[in-house]
Order: C-alpha cells, then structure tokens, then sequence
C-alpha cells in the first residue's frame, strides 16, 4: 500500500511538474472602435515590468511568461486612450482582444523633459508642449526646420548659407538646447547646430519646454529645450523604408531595421539626403551695386546619416544600452562663389546602464560623445589644394556623463539626484590658442510634491563649477494648480550660460568681414518666470502663458576699428564679441485645438515677441514681433486603409536687423497621406501634397536678411513601406 501511495505521489508530482512547464502565452489582436481597422505597433505589457509586446502589421501581438497569475494589462498607443485592465493568466494560451478608442486631444501622452520623470501631459508639473508622431505625420515635412515652422509658432529661423539660425520666443539658437533621446547635439556651424541630420521620418515626438531650463539640463538652456523622442519598434522584426521627393531634385531616403530577440533589442537606421539647391535672386548687393551672381540662397548638398542602438537587459533589474552615429554632409558652390564649398563629420558614441530598485526608484549613469569635424572642401586648385582636397576649419568634441538617482518618497513625493560632468575641446588653427579645452561639473535635486489633488510643485536647484568662471547657484521652482478642466501654471528660474569656446577663442574671415573672440567676456546669466493658464476638454484645448526672460550679459558682437593693412587685405569690417549688459525678451503664446467631428480638427497658434537691447534701447536683431500658425485636418479610417488631409498655414511679420528688415510673409501647405495593408504584414503609406501654394519668393538680392528661403510653390510626394513579424 505505501509503494501504491509513493508512486501515485510520485506519478502527480511528475504531472504537476509537465504542467507548470507547459508554455503560458499572451496572444490577441488590437483594433480601432468604430472602424474596426488594425492598429500595428501598439505596446502590450504588463504594468511595472519589461514583459510584453507589439503588435504587428495585422494588428496582432504575443508574447510568452514564465510564471502564470493576475496581472495588470496595459495597452498603450499614441494618439489612442491608453487600457489598463486587470487580467488573470493560465497555462496554455490566454486571448485577450482590444478596442481601443481614438484620443481627441494629447492630455493621455506621457512627457518626460520638463522634470526628467515622466507624466501625462495633463497633469505635468512642468508646461510641455509636444508635436506628436500623428502631427509630424500629417505634415508631411522635408526637414526639422520645416516642421518646426510649420507646427509652432514660437519658433523661427533666420537662413543663411551655412545653415539656419533657431530662434525660441526671441532668444538665438545658443540659448536653446537641443536633445536625441536625452543626448544633446554638440558641434556647431557658422554658430549653429546642424539640424539637418534630425529626420522627421525617425521622430516619435518632439517634447519642448520654454524657458530657464538649467537646472536639469545645464547650459544652453536658458530659453528651452527641445527633446526628440525617436522611434522604437517592440515588434521582433520590423523594417521600414521611406522615400520622398521635392522639387528641384531634392529627395531623402530613410530605411530602417528593429529587433526584438529576447533580452535584446536593436535598432539600426541608414538616411541619405540630397538637394541641388535654388536661388532666390540672380543678383547680390555689391557696395550698393547689384551685380549678377550664381550663388544659391539654398545651397546644394549632400548628406547621410547611419546610427545604431542596443539595448540589453541583463536581469530584470539590470539593464544596459549602448549607441552610435555617423553624419557625413557637402555642401557645395559655384567655382565663381567660392574657392570652396563646406564639409561636415559627426561622430556619436554613448552607453548606459540603468538599475531598477524596485518599479519606482531607479539609479541611471549615461556617457555620451559628440566629435564634430568642419571642413573646407576645395572645388579648384588653389594654393597647394588640388580640387577636392579637405582643409580642417575646427575640429570640436563633447564629452558628457550623468549620474542620476530617483526616488519615489511616498506617493506625492518624489525625489531627483544627480551629478553631471561636460567636457568641451576645440582644435583650430582660427583658435587663438590654437586648442581650446574646459571643463564644467554640476550637481543638481529636484523635489516633487503633490498637495492634495490639485497642487503640484516642483523645486530645485543645480550647483555649477565652471573651469575658467567659477561657481552658479541656478535655482528653479514651477507650480501647477488643477481645477476642474482648468490649470493654473507658474514657473521662476534662474539661467546660466558660460562663453562658448569659439566666442572666447575664434577668429574667421567670411567675405570682407573679420569675427572675433574675446577672452574677456563675462558668462551670461537669465532670470526667467512665467504664468500660464489652460482650458482642457474632451475635444478642446486651449492655453495662453505670458514670459519674461531677462538676460544679463548676453554675448553679441560689435564693430571693432580696423587695423592697419586690412584694406590691403580685403577687410572691410572687424566685428568682435561683447557683453550686452541687459537684454529682455517677454510675450505671449497662445495654443489651441479643436476636434469638430466628422474627422475633422483644427488648431494653430500665435506669438507676441517683445525682445530688446535695453543698454542701447533698441530690438533685438532677428526677431519678428507676430508669428503664427494654423492647421486644419481630416482624417478617415475603415478596415485597413487610412485617409488624410491637412491644410497648414504659418505667418510672421518682417525681422529687424541694423541694416535692414527681412521680409514678413505668409505660407499655406496642403498634403495627403493614405495607408492601407498590401500584404500580410506590410502596409504602406502614399503621401503627397504641395507647399507654399500663394508662391511667395522672398527674392531680395543675395547676402540680404531673408525671411524664408522658400522657392515659391513646390510639389512632393513620398512612399513609406512597412514590414514587420
């Protein structure tokens, strides 16, 4: 009887065992309400952990766990409600089929630059203003500048040969600070950022905080940040291919390869852009002469951009990535322009590793390197070049590593931490030194707390040590206030900028003109507030926020006399860096949405810029006082195939310059896109439209202050091809 019962014992216990090794699987199909339509690319997982999926282009998701119970699901897609709901998972396979319900506003998605932590745009403690992929979709822009223009009005660029020139309520691109996923964009040209190896076909969202942002993000923030948010696909293979073409031979290739397989997961991207460029006017400004010339406004170029990203997760715990890029960019000229054209190299490596301490506190330390290369690329002989030759203009190098702690204190307080090292080096022949290299060391906290249900406020400070201009105190508090559909919104802080190693150490030639740097300037310190006040509804939204932003010290150039020989030399005008003692720039932003039914939305926005030389009594060069935009959308689904339109329109008056205004003007763009299911698997996505229908041409002579660079009325059209299992 106990060999009977020891083998029965022994006979179910192998039983229990084969069944708790049978596999448990997550499985099910994700589709639009009313419409039914399949929805690829939504995020199926379980709250508080890495386990689960994407669905693919059916719509379909599934995904394996190890240990079954009840869980919390959660389905997330932007643009759509996000579910949660509480599920109980058996051994075998579990089905569980969603409808999800299209969003009419962007309250539901989560943004994370304005604290570091992330929050729903409703309730986030910090004004956030993000362009979601939906919206950038709808716009269908060939650039960053493009969609920027197109979809904000608070921002603006003044062209120029070597690129343009970002503005933020007033305040020039060195005072706005521009991030990929977290990582800022180092190495400037002609003193701005290259933007064009941002691609719109890459980005996920764009999320921009106005305003002093020092304390999390340092220098260069003191009129805002702009994080881009890349695209990332959860689906074990996904390939994507994008093609579009504009007028004057101006195309962009995008293709790109996701992979999910098991701890790993990676994401590689190829681009490849070209334009020939176009004039605006065949004549330029010679000492009050016009004279013919074949120098393009928009110069011809070619550029690709090759980058990759790794992530692992070595236990649930521990988790790390690793990235890099390559940007290589010409731009060329006429031999009867220039002797030479420009060249640009960009190389980025990061890595990373995050540690969970438990689903809410976590520790993160990130490195991130940025080698920037600017080149003269010689389209003749000339000296001892032969034609093609590369001669180095500088050669810059940022090195970045964060430290950052978060911890959840209770459930309506929240604790950041963190410790931050900048390196910045600077080879050049044009440096006065011949090589420039600083150092900056910065420790930062920021609390949040909740009052109540209504009362949010964060506050912080960061303490800096800079190399050559000592220590800054930068503090910074916002307060959100909720009642009912309304909130309330106010922010203090405190700026601070250090000179720029080119303001400190260059010196270039560019036509007859001499710019110089000056070891003897001052760092730049901002003081920063603003109130702002938003309405939110199912289908409304609408905010409006005034600003001010004291800038004292700002770094500016003025003419110097000339020096002996100059006129010999060509030399007609020195102009050297210098410290304006006080600056201001305050306004008003207004924002607002409108879902009207029937697939119908509108929304745009205005902005009032008030920026001003206040030790002189006189604007700020660059700056318009009105800037708008406007769009209006249509967007039907049914089944698997999606149609839409969207009209867009973006005005601004003239820009003030000493000698002379750019021109005001007004751009309206029409586009469509359609998406439908070719294949199991694939879809594909047809788009088309035209921009500048009103053919405005800004066609004053060359070298003169342009308000846009627009040729006039221009066609487009693009592919996008998906694939994904």
């Amino acid at each position: 009887m106990q060999k009977i019962g020891a083998a029965l014992t022994f006979v179910m216990l192998c039983f229990t065992y084969i069944a708790s090794a049978q596999t448990t699987i997550i499985k099910g199909k994700i589709t639009q309400e009313n419409t039914k339509g399949v929805l690829p690319g939504v995020n199926v997982y379980f709250a508080g952990t890495t386990i689960g999926s994407a669905t693919n282009n059916n719509g379909d998701y599934q995904f394996k766990i190890n240990k079954p119970g009840t869980y919390d699901l959660i389905v997330s897609y932007s643009g759509f409600k996000r579910i949660r709901e509480t599920v109980t998972i058996n051994a075998g396979d579990n089905v569980f089929d969603f409808e999800m319900t299209e969003s009419d506003n962007k309250l539901g998605e989560v943004v994370v630059t304005g604290t570091g932590t992330p929050h729903h745009l409703k309730s986030a403690p910090v004004p956030t203003e993000i362009i979601s992929k939906k919206t950038i979709e709808s716009v269908g822009a060939p650039d960053f500048e493009h969609l920027m223009m197109t979809l904000s009005p608070s921002f603006d660029f003044n062209p120029g040969s070597m690129g343009s020139l970002m503005k933020l309520n007033g305040l020039g691109n060195d005072f706005i600070l521009v991030l990929i996923n977290g990582k800022r964009i180092y190495g400037d040209v002609g003193g701005n950022s290259d933007l064009n190896r941002i691609n719109p076909d890459d980005i996920e969202r764009i999320e921009i905080v106005k305003g002093a942002s020092s304390l999390l993000y340092g220098t260069d923030a003191i009129a805002g940040v702009i994080n881009i948010i890349t695209k990332k696909s959860n689906q074990k293979v996904h390939v994507s291919n994008a093609s579009r073409i504009r007028s004057f031979n101006t195309w962009q290739q995008n293709n790109a390869l996701d992979l999910n397989i098991g701890k790993l997961s990676s994401r590689t991207s190829f681009t490849k852009k070209h334009s020939d460029g176009w004039q605006l006017s065949k004549n330029e400004l010679d000492d009050e002469e016009l004279i013919e010339t074949e120098a393009q406004a928009q110069i011809e170029y070619d550029d690709y951009t090759i980058s990759q990203h790794l992530d692992y997760d070595i236990t649930k715990k521990l988790s790390v990535y690793a990235e890099g890029s390559y940007y290589e960019k010409d731009r060329f000229r006429p031999q009867s322009v220039g002797k030479y054209g420009y060249y640009f190299e960009d190389i980025t490596l990061g890595a990373g590793v995050k540690y969970l301490i438990n689903q809410k506190d976590f520790i993160t330390l990130d490195y991130h390197n940025d080698h920037n290369k600017y080149y003269y690329r010689y389209n003749q002989e000339y000296k001892d070049y032969a034609k093609g030759d590369l001669s180095i203009n500088n050669d810059q190098q940022l090195s970045n590593a964060q430290l950052k702690y978060i911890k959840s204190i209770s459930k309506n307080n929240k604790l950041s931490l963190g410790a931050d090292y900048l390196n910045e080096k600077m080879v050049s022949d044009r440096v006065i030194a011949g090589k420039a290299d600083v150092n900056t060391y910065a420790f930062l906290a920021q609390d949040e707390l909740k009052f109540f249900e209504n009362l949010n406020i964060v506050a912080g400070a960061r303490l800096v040590k800079h190399e050559e201009f000592g220590t800054a105190f930068i503090p910074k508090v916002s307060v959100l206030y909720r009642w009912n559909k309304i909130n309330l919104r106010g922010t203090y802080g405190l700026g601070y900028k250090a000179p720029t190693l080119k303001e400190l150490y260059y010196e270039y030639h560019k036509g007859s003109t001499v710019y110089m740097g000056n070891t003897d300037l001052d760092p730049q310190k901002s003081q920063y507030s603003s109130l702002g006040f938003e309405y939110n509804t199912q289908k409304t939204s609408f905010s409006v926020s005034a600003y001010r932003n004291d800038v004292d010290d700002l770094i500016d150039y003025k003419s110097e006399d000339l020096k002996p020989g100059d006129a010999e030399d060509g030399i007609k005008t020195r102009r050297k860096h210098y410290n304006i003692d006080e600056t201001r720039s305050q306004g008003i932003d207004v924002l607002f949405n409108r879902v009207l039914g029937a697939g119908f939305s509108i929304g745009g926005g205005y902005s009032y810029v008030d920026a001003k030389d206040l030790s002189n009594d006189v604007k700020l060069e660059g700056v318009a006082e009105n800037y708008g935009n406007i769009h209006l959308d249509y967007n039907y689904t049914a089944d698997d195939y999606t149609f839409g339109a969207s009209i867009t329109g973006r005005f601004q008056d003239e820009k003030f310059y000493d000698d002379g205004n750019a021109k005001g003007y007004q751009l309206l763009n029409f586009s469509t896109r359609q998406k439908f299911t070719a294949i199991k698997n694939m879809n594909i996505e047809l788009t088309a439209g035209i921009d500048n229908i009103l053919d405005f041409v800004d066609d004053s002579p060359y070298g003169s202050h342009y308000g846009t660079l627009s040729p006039g009325r221009t066609f487009f059209m693009g592919v996008t091809i998906n694939f994904s299992k």
